[in-house]
């Protein structure tokens, strides 16, 4: 027959191992679907919108072309900006 084995720290790590799994699980789907959700960035649909502009990745390498996604047209803002922001990007990689 086999041993039964009661040994209080096993339960103990096993139990806290399951508490904060269960808990992070818990916390991402609250975030997710929680009442602050709506504030959550798409940073892969923003990486994205910089690839169509054209600003994604810095190819220059004497200097960072980092642009910052607060620099990022909207769908909201004047198209001439973003044509602005495509034509100096493309300025700067042919100089």
């Amino acid at each position: 027959m086999i041993a039964a084995n009661n040994d209080p720290t096993l339960i103990f790590v096993l139990g806290s191992i399951g508490v904060l799994l269960f808990g992070a699980i818990g916390y991402g789907i609250y975030t997710t679907v929680g009442p602050k959700s709506g504030e959550l960035r798409d940073t892969i649909k923003e990486h994205a919108r910089m690839h169509e502009l054209g600003i994604a990745h810095g190819h220059n390498k004497k200097e960072l072309n980092h642009t910052h996604l607060n620099e990022i047209p909207k769908k909201e803002d004047n198209p001439s900006t973003a044509n602005k922001i495509i034509n100096e990007n493309q300025s700067q990689s042919i100089n």
